[in-house]
This record gives structure tokens, sequence and C-alpha cells, in this order.
């Protein structure tokens, strides 16, 4: 029984290891849609809301471009632990992809999770990177944010968060946007925008 169990234990954790994204620590969209699920499941039910917020870095292009994709990997890093260490222990942070990311906050309205995402655009804000061991820079990032809909799939709740963080974009960067039905058409992106 003992085996039977340490290798339970050891299945897990390599299950566990295999799903961090390896540069950030964070967790990697291969289980992003079963945690999601079980939210979703508990928002159908009523036992709680849940909010999805979709993260972009402002600008990353330009700090690879600058700095090199070591600094930017450094920023990546940088960025990925500190909202991993200021969400609560059961809040979720997901590598979405390149230089996004995705938070799901079980338990949390818009209100509070408005407040608490606009907390972490400042505090990320105001965080001090290094190049070159002189050069030192801070890097904004962007929002958007809805609610799991309990009429709806998963995914499209993703894509709600991800059209609001658009908006975000569009309106000139380093802020928190939440969805609303009027961007399911979304205005042009604007000239440099990368």
């Amino acid at each position: 029984r003992l085996r039977l169990e340490v290798a339970t234990v050891q299945r897990e954790l390599e299950d566990s290891l295999s799903n961090l994204d390896p540069l950030t620590g964070t967790p990697s969209r291969t289980g992003m849609l079963t945690e999601l699920r079980e939210q979703h499941a508990l928002v159908v039910r009523k036992v709680h809301p849940c909010a999805v917020v979709m993260i972009d870095l402002d600008h990353f292009k330009r700090v690879n471009d600058k700095y090199g994709h070591v600094v930017g990997d450094k920023v990546l890093v940088g960025a990925a632990r500190y909202v991993m260490a200021h969400l609560r222990p059961y809040d979720k942070v997901f590598r979405y992809g390149g230089e996004e990311f995705l938070i799901c906050l079980p338990d949390t309205d818009l209100r509070a999770s408005h407040e608490i995402v606009d907390r972490l655009r400042e505090e990320l804000g105001s965080l001090l990177y290094e190049a070159d061991g002189k050069r030192r820079f801070h890097v904004t990032v962007s929002f958007g944010l809805t609610l799991l809909d309990p009429d709806l799939p998963v995914e499209q709740s993703i894509d709600r968060a991800d059209k609001a963080l658009y908006v975000a974009k569009v309106r000139g960067r380093n802020r928190v946007i939440t969805w609303d039905a009027s961007m399911n058409v979304l205005p042009a992106e604007p000239e440099g925008s990368a």
C-alpha cells in the first residue's frame, strides 16, 4: 500500500511539473481549461462568481529589441513571479503565450476583481528592471477582465477577456478594461501597436 501511495504522489508530482511553463514557473495552458471548467461548474451551480483576466506586457517587443531576449525573459519571469506572489493562494496564473498570462480569480465579483487587478497593474508598472547592469526601465501592463458566464463555454469567456484586453491596448495601454457587449465589434488597432 505504501508503494502505491508513493507511486501516486510521484505521478502527481511529475504531472504538475510537466504542466509548468519552463521559463516563468507558472502553470501552462495545458491545465488551464481544466481549472476554468471546474470553476465554471461552480459558477453554473451559483456557488460563487469567478473572474477571468487576460494580461499582456505593454510594448514587450520593444523590450526584446532594445535590451535583448535574455533581458526580456527576465522581465517575463519577474512579472509572473510578482503576480503569483501577490494573489491569494487559491487564485491561478497561467502562461497563455508569449507575453500574455491568464488569471483565474475564484469567488470574486467584477468590482473586487477590478480592484485586485488595478492594484497589480500599478505595482507591476513600478517594478524596476535592469539591462547591462546600468540601464533601468519599467514595463507597464494591460488587463482585460470578465466573469465566467454560466451560459457560455469557458472559451467564450476567455475570448471576452481577450477582447477587453484588446480595447485596453487600443485605448493607450497600462489600464484595466472590463468586457461589455459593445466589444463584440472591436475598434481598429492603432499604428505601432507592437
